[in-house]
């Protein structure tokens, strides 16, 4: 031990006393200290005691040098890193886990050291994002994320315990008779459908511009396409040339549309594996659906007979680019039909709330109209689980049911 004579910011004289230890991990030298205000014998003494106490102390204290200092926004980033190598998962998949982990990371604080969370932590991000009007699903996903990276710190770190994430609790949420009436209900007949194909080309012819009508004549495509045919978004998207079958009336389902965002904001759309295994299917096509692709794919010659700006990527669906038509940008167009659609009073005509997938649970009504089983219409519609198909199914025969006592009574009249 020695002893250092300095002046403290005040200009008064303290000293510092410093004792060198070996650390037992590094077997390198270091260096700690204590400030006293005298150097007597008995200020050495208390000074020697103090530092074997911090010594000892640091010499006990097995916790990694990393973990010291590990922030969670850290954590975070490793785990995914790690989750993009072993996690054998799509590039859709990893793009929409990063969104996740971006979500989570925003919601907790960046300087927040691993070694130092517990039950309050986490429950503050729960109730913010409850706060948020996130879903429950949304909200157990992402904590199911968390617990995710919270084990893969421990696994590697050597983290003591994180058993304090089983006292985190997911308030539920209580579904409305409203929302689940909409959810059973989230289907349109076909003559409804009609009315939206109708109005989606109507909207078409009244545009000048060439991209913006071949936007709404495409989407009124997708949407008789997808009633047929009952395919997610993504998957109709993905649709290329090869696919198709016209002399057997077949289309191969073998992929699902993954964005690409380039650096200069703009993005093009590329093909990634389906979903699950069971969405990999090859189905028949009715007349009107081979129509509906000879159409589309001569709507594509045209474009890129005339458009500069169409570059031939290969796919089906596509917007004046060339690439498959964004989302954002097909439910755009049906919102816009939807609305445009009124009675001669002026009122709007179909008042439910209209995406893409709404499209997809009609194709599952029509085919429970028509008395298909639930194993064949889950085959053709690529679910494994039976939950969503047996949800519309069930509310569909049930409406039957109804239907055929109406005329029962009608004709015992």
């Amino acid at each position: 031990m020695w002893c250092e004579e300095f002046q403290d910011k005040h200009g008064v004289t303290k000293y510092r006393f410093i004792e060198k230890y070996k650390d037992p991990l590094t077997d390198k030298w270091k260096r700690t200290s204590v400030v006293m205000n005298k150097n007597t014998k008995p200020s050495q003494k208390e000074a020697e005691k103090r530092l074997n106490e911090k010594i000892q102390a640091k010499l006990n204290d097995k916790t990694p040098s990393k973990l010291k200092t590990l922030t969670f926004h850290q954590a975070c980033d490793e785990w995914f890193d790690n989750y993009k190598i072993i996690s054998g998962s799509k590039q859709s998949t990893i793009s929409t886990k990063y969104y996740k982990v971006e979500h989570i990371k925003r919601n907790i604080d960046k300087d927040i050291l691993v070694k130092n969370m517990n039950t309050k932590t986490f429950q503050d991000f729960i109730t913010s994002a409850s706060k948020d009007d996130l879903s429950h699903k949304v909200i157990k996903d992402a904590m199911s994320i968390i617990r995710n990276i919270m084990k893969h710190t421990q696994k590697r770190y050597k983290l003591d315990d994180i058993s304090y994430l089983d006292d985190v609790v997911i308030p539920k949420q209580a579904k409305t008779r409203d929302e689940i009436k909409a959810k059973r209900e989230n289907y349109l007949e076909i003559s409804e459908i009609q009315l939206i194909v109708d109005k989606l080309n109507d909207i078409a012819t009244s545009k000048r511009t060439g991209y913006m009508k071949l936007s709404f004549i495409m989407t009124a495509y997708i949407v008789e396409f997808m009633a047929l045919n009952g395919m997610r978004i993504g998957e109709c998207l993905a649709i290329q040339p090869n696919n198709i079958d016209f002399d057997k009336s077949t289309l191969e389902i073998d992929g699902t549309i993954h964005w690409i965002d380039e650096t200069d904001g703009s993005g093009h759309g590329v093909k990634d594996t389906t979903k699950t295994e069971a969405s990999y299917r090859k189905i028949l096509l009715t007349t009107r659906s081979l129509d509906i692709l000879r159409k589309a794919m001569l709507e594509n010659k045209k474009a890129k007979q005339w458009d500069s700006n169409y570059n031939d990527r290969g796919f089906v669906f596509t917007n004046h680019y060339g690439n498959p038509m964004a989302l954002s940008s097909v439910n755009r167009n049906i919102k816009l039909a939807v609305e445009s659609i009124k009675d001669k009073d002026g009122k709007q005509i179909i008042t439910k709330h209209i995406t893409t997938h709404t499209l997809r649970h009609s194709h599952i009504s029509l085919l429970s109209q028509l008395g298909v089983s639930l194993k064949a219409i889950m085959e053709r519609v690529g679910h494994t689980d039976h939950k969503t198909t047996l949800q519309i199914y069930s509310h569909v025969t049930e409406q039957m049911d109804k239907d055929m006592m109406s005329k029962l009574e009608a004709v015992g009249r």
